[in-house]
């Protein structure tokens, strides 16, 4: 939503306004200007796969060539930069080849960035909400492995579904019960009551749930839902070294910030957190 409004995101001395956005989106070869305009409509802020779609297409931003006046080159050089921070976040959701490793490295990475750039811009960058929750989130996921490498190192963790997606199927089955588009309360607590019974039936025996009928994930555009049973890579519990993650991840923040900014935007991460008052949050 940031990157859709008038208002936009600053990124070191560079403001990127929705204009600086349209216009990079523009060097695409594969995007018209129809298309560009569609994916900065702020108009629906419900769309999932439309606000990936977004992040993904700017983030083929990266490495490419751009022929355009020095402003844009360099106001591309910072929306690179600000793609790279936000995927950190979102390809540990939808990239269905990585790790459990490679998801924590990558989360810790995005809140170290974030951590970083609010130092440097306060507000400027993310919005208080957006830092909050996604910091709590990182939180939250390193929490859970942790947890779950003490009560069984086998079990295997698909992050994904720390999201609404099984809440969203609730709903779905209580919108697909017959073709009343309304309902009074009475009918609704029966339609959710009978969506939480199908949902433990397939619990109880997954191998009735088909799932999501796509099958190749990998390289696609705009991804929402997906189904765990698709996740190519390693996610055992116990193959997760989160101490080593967590400081690789760190490390990667901070070659990221000195690669654009230069080596005095380093960040004393050791330092800054000495302070017992003092975490991501």
């Amino acid at each position: 939503m940031m990157i859709r409004s008038p208002s936009g995101v600053q990124v070191g001395k560079t403001h990127i306004s929705r204009k600086d956005i349209l216009d990079a989106l523009n060097q695409l070869e594969n995007m018209t200007p129809e298309q560009a305009e569609i994916l900065l409509n702020p108009a629906d802020k419900q769309n999932v796969p439309k606000a990936v779609n977004l992040l993904q297409s700017l983030f083929d931003l990266a490495g490419k060539q751009i022929n355009a006046t020095p402003a844009l080159v360099q106001c591309v050089r910072q929306i690179v930069f600000l793609i790279k921070v936000l995927s950190h976040f979102l390809f540990p959701f939808i990239k269905v080849n990585m790790s459990l490793s490679e998801q924590v490295r990558s989360l810790s990475t995005y809140a170290h960035l974030i951590t970083a750039l609010y130092l440097k811009h306060n507000m400027g960058f993310l919005t208080s909400a957006l830092f909050a929750d996604s910091q709590a989130i990182v939180k939250n996921i390193i929490f859970i492995v942790a947890r779950l490498q003490l009560i069984d190192p086998d079990t295997r963790y698909f992050m994904l579904l720390e999201g609404t997606d099984r809440l969203e199927g609730v709903f779905s089955h209580a919108r697909t019960h017959d073709h009343a588009r309304n309902f009074d309360i009475l009918q609704l607590a029966h339609k959710l009551s009978i969506g939480a019974e199908v949902n433990a039936i397939f619990e109880r025996h997954p191998d009735l749930d088909r799932g999501h009928f796509r099958r190749n994930l990998v390289g696609a555009q705009g991804v929402d839902h997906i189904n765990s049973k698709l996740w190519i890579g390693n996610v055992r519990v116990g193959d997760v070294d989160l101490e080593q993650e967590y400081f690789a991840g760190r490390d990667e923040a901070n070659s990221l910030l000195i690669q654009q900014f230069g080596e005095d935007e380093k960040i004393d991460f050791d330092a800054l957190f000495s302070n017992p008052d003092i975490d991501h949050l």
